[in-house]
């Protein structure tokens, strides 16, 4: 299944209202349907009052392969999610940079409930396969499988966890039993395992009563009655084959590349492989439908109930033995219908039910204080956040309801029916709220702040959070569509104009600087040292560009601007061509300084025509070179990793030369049946230049290679050990990187009427590039090609004239590894990535690195933040979030690493 269906994006750091739905009306994650629209056939008494409120802000989508989600857990460093599929796994992603970490495999049937305890660092997941499994969060391996009392359990529906006495697991069966295990005695647990017999009756014995449920009796099947109200997505039967379910299969973990491994959690090293749940450990048809849910409920008095609801239309509360064993308390009965969910909150107990409404418990009283008519459809899940209660429906919808029970906000979250939410808590006051559809897609949603103050924008922007200024910030930037032609020039400006509003707010002096007339104006910003005297303080220059390349909607799989998060990856255009990487800086700069770390002076020169050649920024920088003040080293983060896995870092860059060869004949178009033979053909001429100015593997152009650098040996490692990462043959690596070459991009016949085999055209003109190396002359070599064109050309044709103009020229670029910025920067990246980064070149080539070396007098270093599947210029190009996250890390420990580096050439300069 694609991943992600046409017309459907998740609006990351965009709040929903805001969006434009005339051009997309198709993105059913950015809707926000009028409230009367949904409760205008409800009683006016379900809700006191509707009023708007700060919509959830859609941050990321994740899809576990395609497959449909239907329960999630998470804990501090994972999210899970149980799958429906032909492997039935439950998909882990890294909570840190939002993808797939492993798969955990095992289950032969549908993984319907989750329940992380992080007290013990376990997963259980409950199954379709009738069986309960234990999963070590830590490892991310297979601990246990527990297995009801009988085969006859059926789908395993709901779980929940009392932690005393080492802890009493407790589900919720398709066979209406609720069945327990307590995990405080392992040497029980595990003599079981040593002798394969059932457990004794002396674990978690209980005293009989009448109040419990009786040893579950397979010969007696559980009562039915006309109260049990299956649901579509609940109601296979007992022993019935799952459609999905497959052959049984050993529990495997399968992690992806660079999981880390962790020692095993002590308290499950005495687990056996398999427990089997004692006939004396069921409540025996504690309902008479099937038990979809179930929440623990603390009491003031230390007590600890066990709710359940049902298909019954009951709910039920049991009062919890410390060692496991329930007793029943009382019920609400006779409910409108089956109970899909429970939630609560101090004395409030919230059920979702199978007709749209949300009943609310005063559990003190027993009183039920409200019934909320809150969807057309199913409630299939609850999920609360402070006094904010989100209900989930069948039709993909999600209410939010305060705290006085008013509906504060309303969205479509999914295309299907959603079939579950949890709360991810961020910080103190930062929760996100993360869904299941039936549209095989997993959401992150982030949601208001807890406090009651509603946050400035500049403390929006302050925020220290790691990732989430970025997001907001980088959202706003991609929306504007900068592209740097005469069609986007007002574009372009506003672009400009909110880049120097959000580095003020980031704590930066920013001004907007004019270059030529007709082009679009540079952001300067200045981030300020906190070291009192300036000549103490290291000067660092970074170079970006807001403007971006073009973008055909039609080939992007999502709005290009628009951005949006899936599996891991920010995707939008600039994401990572450069509108990413200037975020990175500015809010490392700006972290930094909110925490009284910045000891360097940052100044940001970002301009808006580098992907259309930069017209007027060389002039612009030689006027405003004295604000912009002495320079201690340049940083520049503008190209890729080599591959997927390993960071790097640029040494080098090839220079450029572009030109344009015209060969005109003097005649107008002929015929080539006519004149064919007998007149000079600009075409033919044109093939025997090109071919005399290179070969398959050489340019033929005299002195071309005479200044090119030798290989040396330590250069020669660098390419070895890019090659062995990347499976490319060493000498390939260098033809690509440090050897000049010759290009042809096209060759355009000028014909003044139609083009077609039989016209000879008049001129024709071939667009040729050049790629320099160190130590070429970029003038040397402009002379000599022109030189060997006019000369080739003289004998080949007297009666056609040529044409050459260069039209772009830029210098190569060398670092020299062994300048400590360059030192600093990777030191940087090694001590956040974990691994020393490879030192690589490109064939490409970035202007303004030797122009800006040369009026600063400053080495460069340049930090590519993208990986090689980036897809830069290209439909769908995308950054992945950890490196986005990552790089800021190594820019703010770059920073920080440079006031340790010897200052005399500083003070000499400034002095």
């Amino acid at each position: 299944m694609d991943p992600i269906t046409p017309g459907l994006s998740s609006c990351v750091g965009l709040p929903l209202s805001a969006l434009n739905m005339t051009a997309h009306p198709l993105n059913m994650c950015s809707m926000s349907i009028p409230i009367n629209l949904l409760f205008d056939d409800r009683d006016a008494d379900s809700l006191s009052r509707s009023k708007g409120g700060e919509q959830p802000v859609l941050e990321h989508l994740l899809s576990a392969d395609g497959a449909r989600t239907l329960s999630l857990a998470v804990d501090e460093n994972y999210i899970f999610a149980g799958t429906q599929s032909l492997t039935n796994e439950i998909t882990v992603f890294n909570r840190a940079n939002l993808q797939q970490t492993a798969r955990l495999a095992g289950h032969s049937g549908s993984v319907l409930t989750l329940l992380c305890v992080p007290e013990k660092r376990w997963l259980f997941s409950g199954s379709s396969d009738g069986t309960v499994r234990l999963w070590d969060t830590t490892t991310l391996t297979f601990i246990s499988e527990i297995r009801p009392s009988y085969d006859t359990s059926g789908d395993i529906y709901s779980l929940a966890w009392d932690p005393r006495q080492g802890g009493t697991l407790y589900f919720g069966a398709q066979n209406t039993d609720i069945e327990y295990m307590n995990f405080g005695n392992l040497a029980v647990l595990e003599a079981q395992a040593n002798k394969g017999i059932a457990m004794s009756s002396d674990l978690n014995s209980m005293t009989p009563d009448k109040d419990i449920g009786q040893p579950h009796d397979p010969t007696v099947k559980a009562l039915r009655s006309s109260r049990i109200k299956p649901h579509s997505f609940f109601n296979s039967r007992p022993g019935s084959p799952d459609l999905y379910r497959t052959s049984p299969a050993s529990s495997t973990a399968f992690p992806f590349p660079k999981t880390p491994s962790r020692p095993t959690t002590p308290n499950a090293a005495s687990l056996p492989d398999q427990i089997t749940i004692p006939h004396n450990n069921v409540v025996s048809s504690a309902h008479y439908g099937y038990i979809y849910c179930m929440t623990l409920f603390k009491r003031s008095n230390d007590a600890t109930w066990l709710v359940s609801g049902s298909g019954d239309s009951d709910v039920k509360i049991w009062e919890c033995q410390p060692a496991g064993g329930l007793k029943f308390l009382f019920s609400f009965d006779g409910l409108s219908g089956a109970v899909f969910c429970l939630v609560s909150r101090e004395d409030l107990l919230f059920a979702g039910l199978q007709n749209g409404q949300v009943k609310v418990w005063d559990m003190e009283t027993k009183a039920c204080i409200r019934t909320i008519l809150a969807h057309s459809s199913d409630v299939l899940s609850l999920a609360l956040v402070g006094t904010n209660l989100y209900t989930a429906s069948a039709e993909g919808q999600i209410l939010r309801f305060d705290a006085t029970f008013d509906c504060t906000a309303t969205f479509q979250a999914h295309s299907g029916a959603i079939l579950s939410t949890i709360i991810m808590p961020i910080n103190e006051d930062r929760f996100e709220l993360i869904t299941a559809g039936h549209d095989a897609y997993v959401k992150l949603w982030r949601l208001p702040r807890t406090t009651s103050e509603p946050a400035s924008h500049s403390a929006d922007i302050l925020v220290g959070t790691d990732g989430d200024v970025m997001l907001y910030a980088l959202a706003k930037l991609v929306a504007i569509p900068s592209v740097s032609d005469n069609s986007h020039r007002e574009d372009c400006r506003q672009s400009a104009h909110l880049l120097r509003r959000m580095l003020t707010q980031m704590g930066a002096q920013a001004s907007l600087l004019p270059t030529i007339e007709g082009k679009n104006p540079l952001v300067m910003a200045k981030f300020k040292g906190q070291a009192a005297s300036p000549l103490a303080r290291k000067r660092v220059l970074f170079y970006g560009h807001y403007d971006v390349q073009p973008a055909t909607e039609a080939d992007w799989r999502t709005d290009p601007w628009e951005l949006s998060g899936r599996n891991g990856y920010l995707y939008g255009r600039g994401v990572a061509d450069n509108k990413g990487p200037i975020m990175a800086v500015a809010c490392a700069a700006a972290s930094l300084q909110e925490r009284r770390l910045l000891d360097v002076d940052l100044v940001m020169i970002i301009e808006g025509e580098e992907e259309s050649g930069s017209a007027g920024f060389l002039q612009a920088l030689r006027r405003y070179k004295d604000d912009i003040g002495h320079i201690d080293t340049i940083l520049l983060s503008n190209s890729s990793w080599i591959g997927e896995d390993d960071p790097c870092v640029v040494f080098g860059l090839r220079g450029v030369i572009y030109a344009n060869l015209s060969i005109s004949s003097g005649n107008n178009d002929l015929h080539s049946g006519v004149d064919g033979g007998s007149v000079a053909e600009p075409m033919l001429a044109m093939i025997r230049l090109l071919g005399s100015i290179a070969t398959e593997n050489k340019v033929q152009v005299p002195g071309f290679y005479d200044n090119v650098a030798q290989v040396t040996d330590a250069e020669r490692d660098y390419y070895t050990a890019v090659a062995s990462i990347t499976g490319m043959d060493t000498e390939n690596v260098m033809r690509k990187w440090r050897q000049p070459t010759f290009s042809v991009s096209s060759i355009q016949s000028n014909s003044s009427g139609p083009t077609n085999n039989t016209i000879i055209p008049k001129s024709v003109t071939a667009h040729v590039s050049f790629r320099l190396v160190p130590n070429q002359s970029i003038e040397e070599i402009c002379s000599a090609i022109e030189n060997h064109c006019r000369d080739t050309f003289a004998s080949i044709s007297g009666e056609m004239s040529l044409e050459i103009k260069i039209t772009h020229k830029a210098d190569w670029w060398l670092a020299s590894v062994e300048n400590p910025y360059f030192k600093a920067l990777e030191t940087a990246v090694e001590k956040i990535w974990g691994s020393k980064p490879l030192r690589i070149r490109e064939g490409g080539s970035i202007p303004t690195i030797p122009f800006l070396e040369d009026l600063f007098d400053a080495p460069c270093v340049h930090l590519p933040l993208g990986q090689h599947s980036t897809a830069a210029h290209l439909s769908n190009e995308r950054l992945r979030l950890l490196n986005l996250r990552n790089g800021k890390r190594v820019i703010e420990e770059f920073l920080m690493s440079l006031s340790s580096i010897a200052s005399s050439s500083q003070l000499d300069a400034t002095s």
